[in-house]
């Protein structure tokens, strides 16, 4: 339950415990990185509807509506783990309400979205983590050619990994980005390219079969972050490839079947445990 003396003694400066003020209310993803600072810390408050005014901190208060319900409602789901904290109204004698939320130390590393944040001096400072890769995952990106997803996916999942298909996986509000993101933690990633859109040059009559942009979008994102050698591109098809994206190999989806040797193989190189008897 909240103190409002605790509170009071905070607002005037004579208690001193990690506090951040907010003369109105901030949005959901503000608070809950905000919340795991503190919870990675020592604990700390939040008190929304006071102001500091020339070396003093002013009660002005805020309006009790649903959009502050609605944003309380949305901050569990923008945690990794859920930190311990509680929240409500607190009436500073005549003046309007204030909104209070406290926090406290947490055991376990609280995250959001994959990252840490910590509380340095009263300011919020997100901790770069060096993040395991998994090698027990392979990471699918794929377009609107189901069959070869499937094929892709079962393959994966016949040498005893996971396949991880983005949208199969909880999207928890997060944005695309973020989902590939939170995800992509891999030793490894294959990278389907099927003919699912067109495209020509300004000028040009014919139109040449492509893979979807998200398909291209994510193949550069995935080099960028596990490194190229762990990205295989495969192509179903006669499709036009991307030409700036340099040192690119592409291994054909051929119907016989050889592409699954092929990234068996350079899946071991990558460092996962393969046994070549189960691509038969």
């Amino acid at each position: 339950m909240l103190d409002e003396e605790i509170v009071k003694e905070l607002i005037e400066g004579k208690l001193d415990k990690p506090t951040k003020l907010f003369a109105s209310m901030e949005s959901a993803k503000d608070i809950a990185i905000i919340a795991a600072a503190f919870a990675n810390t020592n604990g700390g408050y939040l008190l929304f509807g006071v102001q500091y005014t020339l070396g003093t901190n002013r009660v002005i208060g805020l309006a009790q509506d649903f959009k502050i319900n609605s944003i309380m409602q949305e901050i569990p789901n923008l945690f990794d783990v859920v930190p311990d904290y509680e929240y409500g109204w607190i009436k500073i004698q005549n003046e309007r309400p204030i909104f209070v939320m406290k926090v406290n130390k947490s055991k376990e590393t609280i995250l959001i979205q994959g990252n840490k944040y910590e509380m340095h001096e009263n300011e919020i400072v997100k901790v770069e983590e060096k993040k395991e890769m998994d090698y027990t995952k392979v990471f699918i990106v794929h377009g609107r050619d189901n069959e070869a997803k499937q094929e892709v996916a079962r393959f994966i999942e016949k040498l005893g990994l996971e396949a991880i298909i983005l949208h199969e996986q909880v999207s928890r509000s997060h944005t695309i980005i973020e989902k590939i993101e939170e995800y992509s933690n891999v030793g490894y990633a294959v990278v389907i390219y099927t003919p699912c859109d067109e495209g020509r040059l300004k000028g040009e009559k014919e139109f040449n079969s492509r893979a979807r942009q998200n398909v291209v979008f994510e193949h550069g994102f995935l080099m960028g972050k596990i490194g190229r050698k762990n990205v295989c591109a495969l192509v179903k098809g006669d499709i036009e490839t991307p030409n700036d994206i340099s040192g690119v190999i592409y291994e054909n989806m051929d119907s016989s079947g050889a592409w699954k040797l092929s990234i068996a193989k350079e899946l071991k190189a990558a460092g996962y445990q393969i046994d070549f008897n189960n691509i038969i």
